[in-house]
């Protein structure tokens, strides 16, 4: 304790946010706001009985504590590292005698130490209400675990942001963030009379999770659902904060201390293990025995529809909703290994002509490929365990045709905003990531309107410009055109090597200089 008290960036940051002026007014504001709350919980003019009240007063507590900590907190880390960048005070950071880890430490606890010092002073209210409603002890400490825990994990996300943040962008960061925890708050696996089941089996995710413990009645924690294993939620937040924690915790300390233009995030071999650390949650829990989709009206009053429930996908249905998940995550994956202008120099310059190689052509294409052909693999094979499709409902050939389309998509689309991203000219990447969205627009609002995707016969053609109109795609119809799509997958694979030999073209004129 006394090495981590010690630690020079923890207490810089601790000197500035706990001034004893700043100290007094929150204990004090803290003390109005918990001796209000209790008053107005346990004073109604037609009380409720006491566990009720009480129950109603720790959950407002707890959610109190971690908005504060999690959003307030995530906000200061948000701004830790760039608002240094910004006064041009980092760069001294970075070469002093404080390692990665110790630096990366006294930021995480020492910007937002602020929050947690009003989350410590809402505790005696909540352990009050806790004893008046009589909840196990054991469960008030669950949700502060949880609670502590999670927040740790936002920071560390937040504060991985606030270093790869470029100069005067720190308030776009804010959105993307709140947009994360609202995500995240989300109980996916929350079921309903009307609807029994769900396609996700995962409770909330974020620190909010600790305030849904404490409904009436509730003598423990919700229950989870891992390829078909009851796990407590408790069990799976800390093993999601612990391992989430440590992935974002190792890129903080590769690029913490290094020159901001050439930050990469991973090595190749670690941001692979990423992306399949993450698609290994997203199929643990699915819902494989009973995916819900389409929603079931009652059509006999047109006037006011009512729902009455949801059917289950059919198995193909099923497949297409997990590779869209798996598309993300593996574009990503393609998101975090690319290079850019400064970082091909320095290859050149160590590798040589090794820099402009077919392997460097291709880069980052070859992981998401494997990525991808390899978690479609898994899928198709936990459709046909958990699902037991019957052979009118299920074809080999269109799940891996699935794959291919889906594969291919991704290498397409990563080699050609790799290729504009070494373009020369500012912001080259950004510039590439418009035009690919203006062709996604023009070209499916024209195929929208002609309604190609619905039309057998020019369904192929379509898929190997937006892959999204193989999900019309029916057996039957695969059949009959069987060859049309597999030439369709041909094109998508010209265009991407047509990308590769761009990007070729370009790692080519890096070597120029160097030769001379």
């Amino acid at each position: 304790m006394s090495a981590f008290t010690a630690n020079p960036e923890f207490l810089r940051n601790a000197r500035i946010q706990l001034r004893s002026g700043r100290v007094i007014a929150v204990a004090v504001i803290c003390l109005a706001v918990s001796i209000t709350a209790w008053f107005t919980f346990t004073s109604h003019a037609v009380p409720l009985t006491r566990i009720e009240d009480a129950s109603e007063l720790l959950r407002l507590i707890l959610q109190l504590q971690v908005t504060v900590l999690l959003i307030g907190g995530g906000i200061y880390e948000l701004l830790t590292v760039h608002r240094e960048k910004e006064l041009n005070t980092f760069d001294y950071q970075r070469v002093t005698r404080l390692s990665s880890f110790e630096l990366a430490i006294g930021k995480l606890f020492g910007a937002p130490v602020l929050a947690y010092l009003v989350t410590f002073c809402l505790v005696p209210v909540g352990l009050a209400a806790a004893i008046r409603a009589e909840f196990p002890l054991g469960l008030l400490l669950q949700a502060y675990v949880i609670i502590l825990a999670g927040s740790i994990v936002f920071h560390l996300l937040a504060l991985l942001i606030s270093m790869s943040l470029a100069r005067g962008v720190s308030a776009v960061a804010v959105l993307p963030y709140l947009a994360f925890v609202a995500c995240t708050s989300i109980d996916y696996a929350h079921t309903s009379r009307v609807m029994p089941e769900t396609a996700w089996t995962l409770h909330i995710l974020s620190p909010y999770a600790a305030g849904e413990m404490f409904w009436r009645g509730v003598t423990q924690g919700p229950v989870d659902l891992f390829f078909g294993a009851s796990v407590p939620h408790f069990a799976v937040l800390l093993m999601i904060y612990a391992t989430c924690g440590g992935w974002f915790l190792l890129a903080i300390i590769r690029n913490l201390k290094r020159d901001p233009a050439v930050y990469q995030l991973y090595s190749p071999l670690q941001a692979f293990g990423f992306a399949i650390y993450f698609t290994v949650l997203m199929l643990g829990f699915f819902n494989w025995k009973a995916p819900l989709g389409q929603p079931i009206f009652d059509n006999s009053y047109p006037a006011q529809l009512r729902l009455l429930g949801f059917k289950t996908l059919p198995p193909q249905e099923v497949l297409g909703m997990v590779l869209a998940n798996i598309f993300w995550i593996f574009a990503f994956l393609g998101l975090v290994l690319f290079r850019n202008r400064e970082q091909v120099r320095r290859r050149v310059k160590n590798l040589g002509a090794r820099a402009a190689n077919l392997w460097a052509a291709f880069w980052p294409a070859p992981y998401s490929l494997a990525g991808i052909v390899v978690a479609g693999l898994v899928v198709v094979q936990l459709i046909r365990v958990y699902r037991e499709p019957a052979p009118g409902q299920w074809s080999w050939g269109l799940a891996f045709l699935y794959i291919g389309f889906v594969a291919l998509w991704v290498a397409r689309d990563l080699l050609y905003l790799q290729w504009m991203g070494l373009r020369r000219g500012r912001h080259p990447l950004a510039f590439g990531a418009l035009f690919l969205i203006v062709f996604y627009t023009c070209a499916g609002t024209i195929l929208g309107v002609l309604q190609v995707s619905r039309r057998p016969e020019l369904a192929p053609f379509a898929a190997a410009l937006i892959p999204t109109s193989l999900y019309w795609l029916q057996l039957p119809d695969l059949a009959v055109r069987y060859r049309s799509w597999i030439a369709a997958l041909g094109i998508l694979a010209l265009e991407a090597l047509l990308f590769a030999f761009l990007q070729r073209a370009k790692l080519r004129e890096f070597l120029a200089p160097a030769a001379k």
